[in-house]
């Protein structure tokens, strides 16, 4: 195939392409048939308008390939106010550091690794235990309690592990620190 400029390099231009060759090899098996001269400009103009709608489409592809302006600067986010430590299971803030167990640390995991999104007792014991032993799910509430706990030595005004009662936990961080009296 012959790439004839920069943006047909995209793999939507190279359809087009070959959306093309194929027009033009039909056009060519009509013009070669033996057909009712009626049938033959009614399958002409069919090609001709096709050939338009290609051209369109190369256009559109054209343009969705052309380089896009310069991304506009995106605010600075501000540090987590979390930091987990995969190597030594630790939780920090920028004053101190806790331990965690290995089921805190992957509740932790899973959780802030989805924001705002409900996890039910029984999806977090799926994510979290290899050996599916007899495991209550009000297991999960004690292990989620001790979580809160250590988040609560980080930071004693703040909550990151919310309940939707009846169906399970979500973590979201504070968006602004609310100074208490």
């Amino acid at each position: 195939m012959i790439v004839t400029d920069e943006t047909d390099r995209h793999a939507g231009a190279q359809l087009s392409q070959k959306a093309f060759l194929l027009v033009s090899l039909l056009e060519q098996q009509v013009q070669q048939s033996t057909i009712p001269p009626a049938l033959y400009q009614q399958l002409s103009a069919q090609i001709t308008e096709l050939n338009s709608v290609l051209g369109d489409l190369r256009l559109h592809m054209k343009v969705l390939g052309a380089p896009a302006a310069a991304p506009l600067p995106t605010p600075a986010q501000p540090a987590p106010l979390l930091v987990l430590n995969e190597r030594s299971f630790t939780l920090s803030s920028p004053q101190q550091s806790v331990s965690l167990t290995k089921l805190e640390f992957n509740f932790h995991q899973v959780l802030a690794r989805h924001p705002k999104q409900i996890f039910s007792r029984s999806q977090l014991i799926d994510s979290s235990y290899t050996d599916f032993k007899d495991i209550n799910e009000r297991t999960v509430d004690c292990h989620i309690r001790k979580l809160r706990a250590k988040h609560r030595q980080l930071y004693p005004k703040l909550r990151f592990i919310h309940t939707m009662y009846g169906v399970g936990y979500y973590y979201a961080e504070p968006e602004s620190t609310v100074v208490q009296k």
